[in-house]
């Protein structure tokens, strides 16, 4: 049957009807119709005010705002206030903090001590076989990456490929970039900031440390690096290392048909004609980049903080480009055109991103692209340009994202997303550079180097958001981590700076992202694996209940608001997974952190000065009892926790330093015995209380074989020997096995970097989290053997000389301790005996002997501890007439017994007889 056309239409406005009343509640002013509630939900509350300010500052689009993650979304909500989707700024800001001594300096001349001990040590170290040390394991993270500033070629094989990252060292590859491994851990600096080969002997390398593109002038390096062996080994030039003209190393270059090396600092200009040995100040001033004219080494440009320079004696001298009077106090970086050496562009921190261009070579400039906001609010921190050697109307700028023009710079197209990332290049670019086989057909390869690692495109002409891109991090380990906590079954969870809340399940190149951004402090239930801890900046705690998979915000306002470190504390109760403490100025608790919408309460005020709190502790034999620090060095303790408003009291004490307070641990099983770190370059930054912080003592040790004077950042306790102390520091880990006494540096563990975190995974095994070479492990029961036994001898003559068999050490990661009571014992069974203390190492053999007892049936036992372990062998004299009276013994009880069974049985028959 066919319905009249007047019933058909009808119908059709009836369901567009009841269709637009259905959809009218997911419409959104944006994105039109909407399907998920929390995208929704933050559409419909976007003024039209904040989303051009995301597309402006944030290099987004409309449509990115619809499709994005509502993830990464909300991140770049947040980061509008916080300018820099990673922070970095606020970040050194933070970590200087723990830099300083009482003064609010720092102490300059113990930071070079330290510096120079610490690589004499390593030296040391690494010669003696003798030394015991931990086998530290890398961890990764291979595939994350970490802020990368520059990237070299081998001239000689361009399979061969150096980065420097900003506090991981020197890496190279000899694969173009499949696999990675760090160079030189011994270098005296990890931030590298610039690396370059000579351009007449390509054996010869250079290498410029210290971030210097922040506004600050408060994290510097230790000058320049020369390497003559191809960079296997790196030494600092003596006449930078210890000049503040050369703590921070912007670019570095080099004429080619000379040796003189070129460097743009924090200060100025400068130039080496004899490898370094001597400089020359050719220009006083901030400067971020210095670029040779690939045709003519007379001439120069530099982009620095007060405009464009030329220079056409080889950079003796200086002059002030034309066209940008109008501009300072930015940021601007330059390149020539290969194609046509009159052509120069410069990238310009102004209006969100500006490129100008030359066509005299560098003597003026004239406008030609503004609006864009590449740079968005950060090109003080990524700003990069790239111009095609062959073709001067190709241009590659980068800041947030990577923008492309084929016409000079006229017009742009945006070739990455950085929310896409790793199908796209990562955020926030530092620095571009083409395979030195490019020839813009066949090979189009371009090297991009960011906060996310190190990306290619292998033809840069169909890159384009998530496709025509390749992420290179294999095994680049440089992430810079703040925290590590392990869950159940050995899963990992870390902050980190630049990229996010990481999850480790066991496979290096396989961490995981369980929240984006800036990580913090992080922690995970000790009884289910599936709860995983963390925090983006400013202690914006959230939760994964799923492993990692996914987290979501735990905090609230008056938490945040409340002026926390950037990098704010929180642990759980270590006896009750159910129980959270936070710090910002207050204290704060919730006792139901697993609900859906966790509850907090402040339970300890803000101090006289508003001072942050910086740590907590909460002892495991005693959840009543808490330790709290804070910026300023003072520290409190609660014996009443569990009270609706514990009582505090203050117990810094007159002898405990006044700065930065980083960390405390309490005893395992003494909840009056602890430790507590401090900030500075200085010599007195550990303490140690017996009575609940009544007193402190130093627990530095002596200079000899005391800690270096360095900021310490983490504290652990060996969970079973209680006098194995562990300090992770501004230049490694330490380890002192006579509770704090005396210390010694773990040489085979991570490099001269900083290490922030130490955490147990069990009773054996210690993670260290370090900002800038990832995660390590080791398994601390080095002298646990494995197991075995001497077997007991019985029957032995009276007062006779009793040997056991040969016993072979196995399982010995490193030389151990052996001790024996009431016997002796010979190492390799070589027929001399002795009781005094030795040590074992793996492959020995071990044979033991004592007398036996001088009566019948006697044992006389003889322990031997080998490490952690105690093993016995025993004698027993004979006991011969011990053993008739047995014998009589049990010959009497078979009697008995049968007898019994006798009667019995009499009785029964008797009571119920057989019909």
């Amino acid at each position: 049957m066919q319905i009249p056309k007047s019933i058909t239409t009808k119908l059709i406005i009836l369901s567009g009807l009841i269709l637009s009343g259905f959809t009218y509640d997911f419409k959104t002013p944006y994105c039109g119709i909407v399907f998920d509630p929390e995208r929704r939900n933050i559409l419909n509350n976007l003024p039209q005010s904040k989303v051009e300010e995301l597309i402006k500052k944030r290099s987004l689009t409309l449509p990115a705002l619809c499709r994005m993650p509502v993830s990464k979304l909300n991140r770049s909500l947040t980061k509008l206030a916080m300018p820099k989707p990673d922070h970095p700024g606020e970040a050194k800001t933070f970590r200087h903090l723990h830099k300083l001594s009482k003064d609010k300096k720092i102490n300059v001349k113990k930071l070079q001590k330290v510096q120079a001990e610490i690589r004499k040590v390593r030296h040391q170290n690494y010669a003696d076989a003798e030394i015991n040390a931990l086998p530290w394991q890398p961890l990764g993270p291979g595939n994350i990456g970490g802020r990368v500033r520059t990237i070299a070629f081998d001239p000689d094989d361009p399979t061969n490929m150096f980065i420097g990252s900003v506090s991981g060292g020197i890496w190279a590859t000899k694969n173009s970039g499949n696999n990675w491994q760090p160079v030189d851990t011994l270098m005296s600096n990890l931030s590298i900031s610039s690396i370059i080969f000579d351009s007449n002997d390509a054996n010869v390398m250079y290498a410029g440390t210290g971030e210097g593109v922040f506004n600050t002038n408060k994290i510097r390096g230790l000058g320049i690096l020369k390497s003559n062996d191809k960079g296997q080994t790196w030494d600092s030039l003596l006449s930078t290392q210890d000049n503040n003209q050369f703590y921070w190393i912007n670019r570095l270059t080099t004429r080619r048909h000379s040796s003189a090396v070129i460097a743009a600092t924090h200060t100025g200009i400068f130039i080496s004609t004899d490898g370094g040995i001597n400089w020359n100040n050719t220009f006083q001033g901030r400067s971020n980049d210095v670029d040779i004219n690939p045709h003519n080494d007379n001439k120069l440009i530099a982009g620095t903080w007060s405009g464009i320079l030329y220079s056409q004696n080889s950079g003796l001298n200086w002059t002030t480009a034309q066209g940008l009077e109008h501009i300072n106090n930015v940021r601007i970086e330059t390149a020539y055109a290969h194609s046509n050496t009159n052509i120069v562009f410069a990238s310009v921190d102004y209006n969100g991103g500006e490129i100008w261009k030359s066509s005299d070579g560098g003597q003026s400039y004239q406008l030609i692209n503004t609006g864009l906001s590449y740079l968005g609010a950060q090109g003080w921190f990524d700003n990069t340009l790239w111009v095609d050697p062959l073709n001067e109307n190709h241009i590659i700028i980068g800041g947030i994202d990577l923008w492309r023009s084929l016409d000079g710079g006229i017009n742009f197209n945006k070739i990455s997303t950085w929310w896409q990332a790793p199908l796209s290049a990562h955020a926030d670019h530092h620095f571009i550079i083409h395979h030195p086989d490019y020839d813009g057909i066949n090979n189009q390869r371009l090297f991009f180097a960011n906060d996310g690692g190190i990306y290619e495109t292998p033809d840069i002409s169909i890159a384009k958001g998530g496709t025509g891109w390749k992420e290179l991090n294999n095994n680049l380990s440089i992430t810079q981590f703040y925290s590590v906590a392990v869950s159940k079954h050995g899963k990992l969870v870390g902050g980190t700076q630049d990229n996010g809340t990481l999850v480790y399940n066991g496979n290096s190149e396989n961490w995981s992202t369980t929240y984006g951004g800036d990580g913090g402090f992080s922690a995970a239930d000790p009884t289910d694996g599936n709860y995983l801890y963390g925090a983006h900046v400013y202690l914006r705690l959230h939760r994964s209940s799923n492993g990692g998979v996914s987290s979501k915000v735990i905090h609230t306002n008056e938490m945040i608001n409340d002026n926390p470190n950037f990098i704010a504390p929180f642990i759980l109760d270590p006896n009750n997974p159910n129980r959270m403490f936070a710090g910002s100025r207050q204290l704060w608790l919730s006792n139901d952190i697993k609900a859906a919408i966790p509850t907090w309460k402040s339970i300890k005020a803000v101090t006289g000065d508003l001072s942050p709190i910086s740590a907590i502790a909460i002892p495991a034999s005693d959840s009543n009892t808490a330790y709290i620090g804070h910026n300023d060095g003072s520290m409190f303790k609660t014996t009443n926790l569990k009270a609706p408003q514990p009582e505090w009291i203050n117990i810094s004490g007159q002898n405990l330093p006044q700065r930065h307070l980083t960390r405390i641990a309490v005893h395992p099983v003494d909840k009056n015995t602890l430790f507590v770190s401090f900030g500075g370059y200085e010599a007195d930054n550990l303490w140690r209380s017996t009575d609940g912080g009544a007193t402190w003592h130093n627990s530095t040790g002596s200079e000899s074989s005391g800690l270096p004077p360095a900021p310490i950042r983490t504290i652990a306790i060996h969970p079973i020997q209680h006098n194995w102390i562990y300090i992770g520091n501004e230049v490694g880990i330490f380890t002192s096995n006579d509770n704090g006494n005396t210390w010694r540096l773990e040489q085979h563990g991570p490099a001269n970097v900083s290490v922030d975190e130490l955490a147990w995974g069990d009773n054996s095994t210690l993670y260290a989290a370090t900002h800038g070479r990832g995660v390590f492990s080791a398994n601390t029961n080095l002298t646990m053997p494995d197991a075995f036994y001497f077997s007991d001898q019985l029957d032995v003559e009276l007062n006779s000389l009793i040997k056991s068999e040969k016993k072979i050490i196995r399982g010995l990661i490193a030389n151990s301790p052996i001790t024996i009571i009431n016997g002796e014992y010979s190492k390799n069974c070589t027929g001399v005996y002795t009781s005094v203390k030795g040590y074992v190492n793996n492959g020995d053999t071990l044979c033991l002997r004592h007398h036996s007892a001088d009566k019948n049936g006697s044992k006389v036992t003889t322990e031997l501890t080998l490490g952690l372990l105690v093993f016995t062998f025993q004698s027993q004299t004979t006991s011969k007439i011990e053993e008739v009276q047995v014998s009589n013994s049990k010959k009497a009880g078979s009697t008995s017994l049968l007898s019994l069974m006798l009667l019995i049985m009499f009785l029964i028959k008797t009571k119920n007889p057989v019909n």
